[in-house]
């Protein structure tokens, strides 16, 4: 029997812990989803597995992270009914919203569904920074502590839970790179090809994604030197970039005008702003770094400084998309966790790479004393520098897990006010039966004037946190924002306010 070496046995317990970490709390808000876009990723995709409409009539993102959960209900539904539960796809239930961030799920099977799909590709990533390492140092170490790294960073955990398209995108570039490394490595023509699909499946995941084809231009020109251009593989390269992204989203051509109108849409929003989540861009994703990553970005850039010397063209491929896309993500006026996660892959290898090469160096130190003594020191600045980043993971998910004022004014709301009262409800508020009250959602309670909702004849507000409070974390940006929400609060009583697990929930009566 083939023995199984340390190395399989070492990424199987990271791809074990990616994934253990990452099933820790999938299921926190069920049956209720709170994340604002799941509910209508949600029913893009099950609308194109029940109508077999590949159009998803929405552009803001490409359709590639559609497709794929639209697979995923094949054996969904396949199972169900050979169980029973399904007679045709239409039982399939979508998710009833009330507001943005306000939803129900009719039947949770199907946001675990979408969340596992979403998960697999996060574990995917974690396997794909083992491969990149190994291959682009020609060092076993340095793809294991990459893979290490992409499995416990908080980024990467939480948005591998997420029925999103960001973790996909992450995926399918970190694939592309490995694809452009063997394109520099070796130049073969089947390398040419496998890189520029995935460079068209990465668009085709989100748009920002393109810019991945750098490292695939730059691996061919250090490859053919002053000849790159004139070798038909570079060509070859380009025409399956265009043939990934347009096989997996067709509708950019098929249906032109509705794509440029959102990709229009997406590309001003960007620009322009999003309350809460604009402004400052380039010192927020700095202070986002430190406080989820701490010193593994710092390594990261001593990576970039420390193999521009002694290994410039592979720390070029390495570093050119990183530094390309935070420049680029750096210039909008929004700024998220979820836009800088394709990055986190790429820091990580640069800084596992420069941690294990200062290791070896450490290692060949003549004075033994000296060497272990600097070696110990290596090993606790590794292990803290790993351990703040796991810590933050556990604490973020325990408190994801733990109850919040969103499902206790839930409760006391349908246990305390009388049925039949006319609600309103905002933004990231806690979900009011719509069965039992006259309920109806906006996205700011502030959208109108106290005087309104007395003459619509409302009985009660629900204030959300998730809402209001990111106004008041910059009350000198948002001054019109918060005047009038606090003239609503001095407008209206009162009755319950609610701060579990650190999110405010308000009940106002209208009177």
């Amino acid at each position: 029997m083939k023995r199984v070496s340390r190395e399989s046995i070492l990424i199987g317990i990271i791809l074990l812990t990616a994934l253990l970490v990452r099933l820790w709390g999938v299921n926190y808000d069920l049956p209720y989803i709170y994340h604002p876009d799941e509910p209508a990723y949600i029913a893009i995709s099950q609308n194109i597995f029940k109508t077999g409409d590949l159009n998803p009539h929405f552009f803001n993102y490409p359709s590639l992270f559609f497709y794929i959960n639209a697979l995923a209900y094949i054996p969904y539904y396949l199972l169900g009914k050979l169980i029973g539960v399904f007679h045709t796809p239409n039982n399939i239930l979508p998710p009833i919203s009330l507001a943005m961030g306000v939803t129900q799920a009719q039947m949770p099977t199907t946001v675990l569904l979408g969340r596992m799909v979403t998960i697999c590709f996060g574990v995917g990533t974690v396997g794909l920074a083992y491969f990149v390492g190994k291959q682009i140092a020609g060092r076993t170490a340095v793809g294991v502590l990459a893979s290490l790294m992409v499995a416990i960073v908080p980024t990467n955990v939480w948005h591998s839970r997420l029925i999103t398209p960001d973790v996909f995108v992450t995926f399918f570039s970190l694939a592309s790179f490995l694809a452009s490394v063997l394109v520099y490595q070796q130049g073969k023509t089947w390398q040419y090809v496998v890189a520029g699909i995935c460079v068209g499946l990465t668009a085709s995941s989100k748009y920002n994604g393109g810019l991945i084809i750098l490292p695939l231009l730059l691996a061919h020109f250090f490859h053919y030197g002053k000849a790159a251009f004139k070798q038909p593989k570079l060509y070859l390269a380009l025409l399956f970039c265009g043939i990934g992204f347009l096989a997996t989203t067709p509708y950019a051509i098929l249906d032109s005008s509705k794509f440029l109108n959102d990709l229009r849409f997406e590309a001003q929003h960007y620009s322009t702003g999003h309350a809460g989540m604009e402004g400052n861009s380039l010192e927020w994703y700095l202070n986002y770094m430190w406080n989820t990553g701490g010193g593994l970005y710092l390594f990261a850039v001593l990576g970039i400084l420390y193999g521009s010397i002694l290994r410039p063209k592979e720390a070029s491929l390495l570093s050119i998309f990183p530094l390309a896309y935070f420049v680029f993500i750096s210039s909008f006026a929004v700024r998220n966790d979820r836009t800088f996660l394709p990055l986190t892959p790429f820091l990580f290898l640069l800084a596992a790479w420069f941690l294990i090469d200062s290791f070896d160096k450490l290692r060949a130190l003549q004075t033994k004393p000296l060497r272990r003594l600097s070696l110990a020191a290596f090993a606790i600045l590794t292990i803290s520098v790993l351990a703040l980043p796991l810590l933050k993971t556990i604490a973020d998910t325990q408190r994801l897990t733990t109850v919040n004022s969103r499902e206790t004014a839930r409760i006391w709301i349908d246990d305390n006010l009388p049925p039949g009262a006319k609600i309103a409800i905002e933004s990231y508020s806690p979900f009011v039966n719509p069965t039992r009250f006259s309920v109806q959602g906006f996205g700011r309670m502030i959208d109108h004037e106290s005087e309104w909702y007395i003459e619509q004849g409302f009985d009660y507000l629900v204030f959300s946190q998730g809402m209001y409070g990111r106004f008041y974390i910059e009350p000198e940006r948002y001054e019109s924002e918060v005047s009038q929400y606090d003239k609503l609060f001095e407008r209206f009583h009162l009755v319950m306010a609610f701060t579990d697990g650190g999110y405010e929930v308000r009940v106002y009566e209208v009177k």
